[in-house]
């Protein structure tokens, strides 16, 4: 260890004295001219301003809320900010080691492939990225649609008894709010809009649908929206006819995330039995040409 780092020394020490030998040169001949520190500093004060109009971009935002990210504090921003950490850090990682145990060659292939993925992971659309979110997205929408059917399935047990009173749509979101997780947002801008305008109430039902972005969404909202304009007598009739209809769409989502997984499954272990045997012809690689050399020595 301590060998390396007198190595290092004797590297970076030269250096150093070379470039302030220039300096002083560069001084002595141009002596109004403004430093190269201070040059730089001018340099990454004009860019600055793009630099933060870079990270507070907004580009692919709507992935993002769409994938159901937003809700957990993930924004383009944030993305950003992680992504260019986690590659500074690799990337000096991979210097220092080098610096430090100087073990082989330098690990071009690595900084390139870093890069690679750095490159990738661009927001940008038709970039891996966005397939990505795709997925989150599309895993996101299962979860608001199990709740929609839980929300109806509740309404329809309100409205199951006959003789007792029941509550406007109102009052019930008012009440089940608190058991929703990833259509809140979208009971919360209901209970604020329903109020507003008493004449219009199919704008806050439309809102609903609107924010949770789902065909099944829509149909909840169609159906509560008839359920509030629609007499007591009607109702169940109505909820029941709606029910299962939903209840067939969330049969078909249950088996269609059945076959995502099992297609996720399948790849995992496709891609395990191909590391294994590319281990096992790796190995044999190795023999074979460790064979071949001691054939070459014994035959000196």
């Amino acid at each position: 260890m301590v060998n390396k780092i007198i190595l290092i020394c004797l590297y970076t020490v030269p250096l150093l004295f070379t470039v302030y030998l220039m300096y002083l040169l560069r001084v002595a001949l141009m002596p109004g001219r403004l430093s190269i520190f201070t040059q730089m500093r001018h340099y990454f004060d004009a860019r600055k301003g793009d630099v933060i109009e870079y990270y507070r971009n907004n580009d692919m935002r709507h992935r993002f809320e769409e994938s159901g990210l937003i809700t957990l504090g993930i924004t383009p921003t944030k993305y950003r900010l992680g992504r260019d950490g986690l590659f500074i850090f690799f990337v000096a990682v991979i210097n220092v080691r080098y610096l430090l145990y100087m073990d082989g060659p330098y690990p071009f292939a690595v900084l390139i492939f870093i890069g690679a993925l750095y490159a990738g992971f661009q927001l940008k659309e038709n970039y891996p990225i966005e397939y990505i979110l795709k997925a989150f997205q599309k895993s996101y929408e299962r979860k608001k649609n199990a709740e929609i059917f839980i929300l109806q399935q509740l309404i329809s047990n309100e409205y199951a008894d006959k003789n007792s009173s029941k509550q406007n749509i109102y009052h019930m979101f008012m009440y089940m709010r608190r058991y929703l997780k990833h259509i809140r947002p979208a009971v919360d801008r209901f209970l604020e809009e329903y109020p507003l305008d008493p004449y219009n109430k199919e704008k806050a039902f439309k809102s609903f649908a609107q924010i949770i972005g789902t065909a099944e969404a829509e149909s909840l909202a169609e159906i509560l929206y008839q359920v509030e304009m629609t007499s007591p007598e009607r109702v169940q009739d109505l909820l029941q006819k709606r029910y299962e209809e939903l209840k067939k769409k969330r049969q078909e989502a249950y088996r269609s995330a059945m076959n995502d997984r099992g297609t996720i499954a399948y790849t995992l272990t496709f891609s395990g039995m191909m590391m294994v045997i590319i281990c096992g012809l790796f190995v044999y690689y190795l023999e074979y040409k460790d064979m071949m050399n001691a054939t070459y020595n014994f035959g000196q």
